[in-house]
Parts: C-alpha cells; sequence; structure tokens
C-alpha cells in the first residue's frame, strides 16, 4: 500500500498541474471529433454513404481501407505528438522528487530507495498510458459501432505506443537521476528520436565514413540506444494489419526499459540525501 501511495501521490501532482486534466480533455476532443466528423451509413453490412468532415467518399473506396486509414493517422497522432507532448508534460517528475525536503518525506518511510523510485516512474506512466488507452478504446469504439468492423490491431498499436513513452521515460529517469536535470533529460531524449530513423538507415550512411571504426559506432548506437523509429513502423503495421517480419523493437524495448531502470536504481540507492 506505501508503493502505491507514490502513485497516487504523483498522480496528485499531475492534477495539480493541470497535466492529467490536458491530456484527458485532449483525448476527449478528438473521440468527439470522431464521433461528430465520421459519418457512416451501412446498409445489410454495405457502405451507402460516407463522409468524413462533410467531405463524402467515392463507394468505390472500400470501408476498411477508410477505417484502418483514420485509426492510422490516429495511430501516428499518439506516436509523434501524444508521446512529444507526453515526455514535456512528465520531464519534472523525476527532479522534483529529488529536491531537499521532498525526498526526505519519502526517505523517512519504511520503503526501499528502489520503491520510492520506481514508484514514481510507475506514478508518471500510468498518467500518460490511461490517457492513451482512453483515445484508443474511445475512439476505436466510436469507429467500430458505425462501421461494424473491429480493428484488434488498433488497440495493440495503444500498447506499442505506451511501450515507446515506457522506454524513453526510463531514460529520461535515467538521465534525471545522473544529473537532475529535467530540461537536459529531456533535450537528449528529443536528439534520441531524431537519430533513430537516420541509425535505422545506418547502411546507407556507410558509404560516406572513411573508416570502419565510425560503423561500428553507428552500429552500437543502434543496439544499445530505443528503436523508436520501428517501434513507429511496428504501430503502422499492425494497425493496418501488414505483414510483421520481427518483434525485435518490442523485446529489445523491455529489455531497455529493464536494464536502464537498474541502473537509475544503483545510482538512486548510492546517492546522499
Amino acid at each position: 500500500m506505501k508503493f502505491l501511495s507514490i502513485i497516487l501521490i504523483t498522480f496528485r501532482e499531475s492534477l495539480a498541474k493541470k497535466i492529467f486534466v490536458a491530456f484527458f480533455a485532449l483525448s476527449t476532443l478528438v473521440s468527439f471529433l470522431l464521433l461528430f466528423a465520421v459519418n457512416l451509413d451501412i446498409v445489410d453490412g454495405m457502405q451507402s454513404a460516407i463522409s468524413i468532415f462533410g467531405q463524402e467518399i467515392p463507394e468505390r473506396v472500400e470501408l476498411e481501407k477508410i477505417i484502418y486509414g483514420i485509426e492510422g493517422a490516429i495511430a501516428v497522432l499518439l506516436f509523434s505528438g501524444g508521446i512529444f507532448l507526453s515526455l514535456f508534460a512528465t520531464l519534472n517528475l523525476t527532479p522534483s522528487l529529488l529536491e531537499e525536503g521532498y525526498i526526505d518525506l519519502f526517505i523517512s518511510k519504511p520503503l526501499h530507495r528502489w520503491q520510492i523510485l520506481l514508484g514514481r516512474y510507475l506514478g508518471g506512466l500510468s498518467i500518460v498510458a490511461f490517457n492513451i488507452l482512453y483515445l484508443i478504446i474511445f475512439s476505436g469504439i466510436i469507429l467500430s459501432t458505425k462501421s461494424g468492423i473491429w480493428n484488434s490491431g488498433f488497440f495493440l498499436a495503444g500498447l506499442i505506443i505506451i511501450l515507446t513513452f515506457a522506454t524513453l521515460y526510463a531514460l529520461m529517469t535515467f538521465i534525471n537521476i545522473c544529473g537532475g536535470n529535467g530540461p537536459v533529460a529531456l533535450m537528449i531524449t528529443y536528439f534520441i528520436i531524431f537519430i533513430s530513423p537516420l541509425l535505422l538507415q545506418r547502411d546507407r550512411i556507410y558509404a560516406l565514413l572513411s573508416s570502419k571504426f565510425y560503423a561500428y559506432f553507428l552500429d552500437g548506437l543502434y543496439y544499445i540506444l530505443p528503436k523508436t523509429a520501428e517501434l513507429g513502423n511496428l504501430t503502422q503495421k499492425v494497425v493496418r494489419d501488414a505483414t510483421i517480419n520481427s518483434w525485435m523493437p518490442v523485446w529489445s524495448s523491455v529489455l531497455f526499459i529493464v536494464v536502464t531502470m537498474l541502473l537509475s536504481f544503483l545510482i538512486f540507492n548510492k546517492k546522499d540525501f
């Protein structure tokens, strides 16, 4: 219960700072836009009339492609803008925990330090996960009940987006524990998101390099850093029910979270408060 109380305290902080409310309001707005902007008239399982934001869609366009396209657009919005805003909104959760006086309150309780840090991490993750699942489930139900097409890949995409945030948030937590500077941690995390597509195309960069050392260096960065570009591609594939050749980005991200958080626990345990 004491461990869960840390998660609840994090929730209360986000409510006080209007983080949770802002996320919830944006998710609700997008869902209601879909509710009123997408009009699907289905007769005997066949499309009769389809309009999106008042624009009629030709009948020759398959209904399934339309639904998958809308869901794919929502997934892209969440993966790009959603994660971008989520990292910005949670950047101060770990630094504020380390502030003098505030951290003393937690250390004085009969809790292990790893429980304090893990509770803080899970608290921030829960805030974002709730809003992502809320938007995915709400909008998915709206589109599915209107069209009769239930796309399980859309709901799976929500879990991949949460995993992507969890990976980047673990990295940001680690940087904050090392230096305690939220803006620096955020900038480094955004930089890694930026270079991820470049590392994915590193085979094309090899020809421009003068030494194999740089090639080995790029390979090392690729295997060590979070694979956000591949997770983004995987999100689109599961939404569109495309063939998935490898789930490596998923299990490597889980491994990254475990290793990064373990290192954070070790450093946090040795800090002098």
